[in-house]
């Protein structure tokens, strides 16, 4: 069943969420995750390997770091969070490292072009499964440029291209705790009719249970 919220973000954007049911998502960080970071985040592993393509806006022919998060919010979630890296860079809330949590964006600069942001990747948490990323903070992204291209995962711990150009993350859903809140505040009841989710709003289950790791573990 697909449910409707609506809310407020920073920068001040009246828009409507559409959410679904998906597999559990979390981070060790953090012990719950919204449903709508969940199906932004199951949207978004529904797509690796997709092929990159400069200026892609859909997965095929080909799509590219921009227009991979546009599309995943688009259509997991009905966000219409569109523009180049730089643009989305200027319309997310900045927040410190320690306070991301998975569905959150990571930006990076000068990757191609100097003195901007060039390139704009979804974070996913502290993986805690098997295979080389163990124990790592990763992100999946729309990467242009050799060894792996396309869409992929890739560790923002490890001394790599990606974090030389890293310059920091940014907000543009609800953290979990903002939900938690409205909760809180107005009682489940109350809390859920506000949010328009699920009874299943909050998971405790890592996001990668029940889906193919096949990515992770390489």
């Amino acid at each position: 069943m697909k449910l409707r919220i609506r809310k407020i973000f920073r920068p001040l954007i009246f828009i409507s969420l559409v959410i679904s049911s998906s597999f559990p998502v979390c981070a060790k960080q953090i012990s719950q995750l919204s449903e709508q970071r969940q199906a932004l985040i199951n949207c978004a592993i529904e797509l690796l390997g997709t092929p990159y393509q400069w200026g892609g806006k859909t997965p095929s022919p080909g799509i590219d770091c921009s227009g991979f998060v546009a599309f995943v919010s688009r259509k997991a979630i009905q966000v219409n969070f569109t523009g180049i890296s730089q643009v989305m860079y200027n319309a997310t809330t900045k927040i410190e490292d320690n306070q991301k949590e998975p569905g959150d964006l990571l930006f990076f600069s000068n990757t191609y072009s100097a003195n901007k942001i060039t390139h704009v990747g979804i974070y996913l948490g502290l993986y805690t499964g098997e295979g080389k990323l163990h124990g790592k903070h990763i992100f999946i992204h729309c990467a242009s440029d050799e060894p792996e291209t396309g869409v992929i995962v890739s560790s923002i711990d490890d001394e790599n291209f990606w974090t030389r150009h890293y310059i920091g993350a940014g907000r543009y859903l609800p953290s979990t705790k903002e939900a938690e809140k409205i909760i809180q505040e107005l009682g489940v009841e109350k809390g859920r009719e506000a949010l328009k989710s699920s009874p299943e709003e909050f998971s405790k289950d890592p996001w990668w249970s029940g889906i193919d790791k096949s990515w992770f573990e390489k």
